[in-house]
């Protein structure tokens, strides 16, 4: 059975995106008796994933969330919303160069449930075996464990680093790429260029965020014996801007502009749309069967403060003994905005403090300043099934726990615990 997850590799609505998808499908499943070889195809294979994980922190103030797709968030009283998720996936050899997938994941995850979570639904073409065309969804190849992520039984850890991968909302994205494989003795070097459209939703502080995007990119990975290393660069666009009429509307009301002198020069700070961003990655992995390595860097640079420029990484290593794998990770995000001055009211009036304060919050409070050191251990308790179990320490400087949901701004900590244990399994 094949599972191709496990392999390395202005403005649409959603139901036109999963018309569009189907419809794909649709025309590959109606040309398939044509394009069959003999009577071996089509050939279909079905396979799943899954994880199961409790989760918990030290505090009510903040709430952990694996990453800002999701919409509720953990506290000390536990709950099992971050980690846990089903997949099932449907590939369909249709001859020896075309095939279809269809991946849907039943997840935590903001925007709407059925068309966010279809995470893959494409079209492949090899007319060459060592080059792969592919049209429709497709996960987005900006990082080590882009075609994985979602699986949990794939990697060590409970989840992808948080100082790295909370950050990263874009699983997805509808379009292309090409990958065209080079052999260089024994060694393997794959080029990939991608280009297409993300709809991908995430919450923020003033409601649902639509991000809609488009995209283009590239990728280098090299394989050399047991050395992963990819390299990745991506331009994307917002085409959409962030639920922020209210705050738009009163930057630019004449009243405001006369209690608060220069407001009007913040309306850029608060606007997405027609920004860009620049994303630059480099990650590489050792796996030997014994000692296991992941180190992964990047960097954001973003033409809007509401974003904001973020260094991030991190360094994974374990240790296998037997069927049990130790593991410790050191990460850190670290954000470089520029302050934006917000002008001060012309009168101390408790109203015109608090949209000044509002203001600020809205604007400057976007950079990450955290740090964080686990250790976990995962037991594979069956070929298929995998046990785990993780703490981790974070660290958070001035206003710096961005990717956590606050909850009660009257406490801010600057060190917070999350405990989790936690199954994943394929089948």
């Amino acid at each position: 059975m094949r599972r191709y997850y496990f392999t390395h590799q202005d403005d649409y609505k959603a139901q036109v995106m999963i018309k569009r998808n189907l419809s794909t499908l649709l025309i590959a499943l109606l040309i398939s008796p044509i394009i069959s070889a003999n009577d071996q195809y089509p050939e279909w294979s079905i396979s799943g994933f899954g994880s199961f994980g409790y989760v918990a922190t030290d505090t009510n103030s903040l709430g952990f969330i694996r990453n800002r797709t999701q919409t509720k968030s953990i506290t000390k009283s536990g709950g099992v919303t971050a980690d846990s998720r089903l997949g099932v996936q449907l590939d369909v050899d249709f001859n020896q160069s075309l095939h279809a997938t269809v991946q849907w994941v039943v997840r935590d995850h903001a925007g709407d449930f059925f068309e966010q979570n279809l995470e893959l639904a494409f079209l492949g073409w090899r007319p060459y075996a060592d080059m792969n065309i592919r049209v429709g969804r497709l996960t987005l190849d900006t990082f080590l464990i882009s075609d994985h992520r979602n699986i949990g039984f794939t990697y060590p850890w409970m989840r992808p680093p948080h100082d790295f991968y909370a950050n990263i909302t874009a699983y997805h994205f509808d379009g292309l790429d090409i990958a065209k494989r080079f052999s260089i003795n024994s060694d393997y070097l794959t080029l990939k260029v991608f280009a297409g459209y993300g709809m991908n939703h995430f919450n923020i502080g003033m409601g649902l965020f639509e991000m809609d995007m488009p995209m283009t990119g590239l990728s280098l990975a090299y394989e050399s014996n047991n050395w992963l290393t990819k390299a990745v660069y991506s331009y994307q666009r917002f085409a959409t801007d962030i639920p922020n009429e209210s705050l738009t509307s009163v930057i630019n009301d004449p009243t405001f502009n006369t209690l608060l002198p220069g407001l009007p020069s913040l309306t850029p700070h608060v606007s997405l749309k027609d920004t860009n961003l620049h994303y630059i990655s480099l990650g590489t992995r050792y796996d030997d069967a014994t000692w296991l390595i992941h180190a992964e860097v990047s960097y954001l640079d973003s033409q809007t403060s509401l974003v904001g420029d973020v260094f991030s990484g991190y360094l994974s290593v374990g240790r296998r003994f037997s069927n049990v794998t130790l593991y410790s990770v050191y990460g850190l995000a670290q954000g470089f905005h520029r302050n934006v001055d917000i002008p001060n009211p012309i009168a101390p009036a408790p109203a015109l403090l608090e949209l000044q304060s509002l203001l600020d919050v809205a604007i400057n409070n976007n950079s990450p300043d955290q740090q964080s050191f686990s250790l976990g251990a995962r037991w594979d308790v069956y070929p298929n099934i995998a046990l785990k179990t993780q703490w981790v320490h974070h660290w958070f400087g001035n206003n710096g726990a961005v990717y956590w949901r606050h909850l009660d701004d009257s406490i801010k900590p600057d060190q917070v615990n999350v405990w989790s244990f936690g199954v994943d399994f394929i089948f």
